[in-house]
C-alpha cells in the first residue's frame, strides 16, 4: 500500500461525508451536516492509495498560534494500518509550518481506538468535557506541544 496524504479536492466530498457518518453518527444524528462546512473553513487532508481515499482530517488554525483537529476519520475497511497515524504526522507537519504552537482535539471518553492512537501519538489528557456530544456522551480534551 503507497499511502499519500494531499489537500482535499471537492471531488473527495462524498467519501468524506461518508465516512464521518460512519465514524460520528454514534455522537450525534446530523454528525454528517457540518462536516463539509468544517472542511470548507479549516484545512482538509486526505489520505489515499491510488485512486482509492482511505481517511481525513480537518484542522482549523487560530490566531494565537493553536490548531484545533476538529475532524479526523479512516475508512472503517481501512483502520488498523497506520492511516490515522500518518494523517496525524500530516496534521502535525502543516501545524508547524503555520508556526503552532499547540494542537488540540476532543474525542469521546468512551472511543477506545482513538484515546490509544492520540495517546499514542503524544497527545495528553487536558480535562473531561461533560455531555459534550449531542446524545449525551462524554468527551475527553486532548493537547500536544508542537516542537
Amino acid at each position: 500500500m503507497s499511502v499519500i496524504i494531499r489537500p482535499r479536492v471537492s471531488s473527495d466530498d462524498a467519501f468524506i461525508l461518508d465516512v464521518s457518518g460512519e465514524a460520528f453518527r454514534e455522537y450525534s444524528l446530523g454528525a454528517q451536516r457540518g462536516i463539509l462546512h468544517m472542511a470548507a473553513a479549516g484545512r482538509t487532508l486526505v489520505a489515499a492509495d491510488g485512486d482509492r481515499l482511505l481517511g481525513f482530517a480537518i484542522v482549523e488554525f487560530s490566531s494565537d498560534r493553536s490548531a484545533h483537529l476538529t475532524a479526523i476519520s479512516v475508512a472503517e475497511r481501512e483502520r488498523g494500518r497506520g492511516i490515522g497515524k500518518k494523517l496525524l504526522a500530516a496534521v502535525e507537519r502543516l501545524a508547524r509550518a503555520q508556526g503552532t504552537k499547540t494542537l488540540e482535539l476532543a474525542t469521546a471518553d468512551s472511543n477506545l481506538a482513538a484515546l490509544e492512537l492520540f495517546l499514542g501519538y503524544g497527545f495528553r489528557k487536558k480535562e473531561r468535557l461533560r455531555e459534550y456530544y449531542a446524545r449525551g456522551q462524554d468527551a475527553v480534551r486532548l493537547t500536544k506541544e508542537i516542537e
